[in-house]
């Protein structure tokens, strides 16, 4: 295996990348179509094998302080991608992407990183295993409400008329989960993880 810096000839490659490894996870409906531009400096890293991509990273690093990281005091970097196809896990390529992201981070003097994930308690596990923590005052709820109930959250004399709706993402503090459970099919606790490097 090898960890290298991403081009963009592995654009492709690295969208498939992407796709797979979120299939069994929370991040499944979080699907691209093209890779991400970031308006930051980044750290961008592939995990390749036998000429295929295998593994990613992206982290990117704000300018200043608070800029993207919302709990750190000091200037930090986010890992906005993270992913290793199914049948490379348990191989050491996660670890290995994020050190050498890591080094790379620390080598331009970035001292902190955070990270967003959801309720997969293998992410949540890796990610403690790295030294992350997680920031619990920071989580939120990713709400996907149920067609029928969504007149419940539409103030109908702000919107007007609809036919109907069929898809309503929101977002809500993790403190009203029971309050609005019986109205959403699917709700996913966003949680932020941070570590010193």
């Amino acid at each position: 295996m090898v960890i290298r810096e991403y081009t963009d000839h592995d654009e492709l490659a690295w969208l498939r990348c992407r796709v797979l490894s979120f299939l069994d996870c929370s991040y499944y409906n979080d699907v691209l179509t093209r890779r991400e531009a970031y308006e930051n400096d980044s750290v961008s890293l592939v995990a390749e094998e036998d000429d295929k991509i295998i593994g990613l990273i992206d982290a990117e690093i704000e300018k200043e302080a608070g800029s993207l990281c919302v709990a750190g005091s000091q200037r930090g970097a986010v890992i906005w991608h993270l992913a290793v196809l199914p049948e490379y896990r348990r191989r050491h390529v996660a670890a290995s992407l994020w050190s050498e992201a890591k080094a790379r981070l620390k080598k331009r003097g970035i001292p902190y990183c955070e990270v967003w994930t959801q309720e997969d308690e293998a992410a949540n596990r890796w990610y403690q295993a790295q030294g992350f923590v997680n920031i619990r005052e920071k989580n939120w709820l990713r709400c996907y409400a149920r067609p029928s109930k969504a007149d419940w959250f539409l103030n109908r004399e702000n919107v007007g008329e609809l036919y109907g709706v069929e898809e309503m993402i929101f977002e809500i503090k993790t403190s009203r989960r029971e309050e609005i459970a019986d109205y959403c099919y699917r709700i996913d606790e966003v949680r932020l993880y941070a570590t010193e490097l």
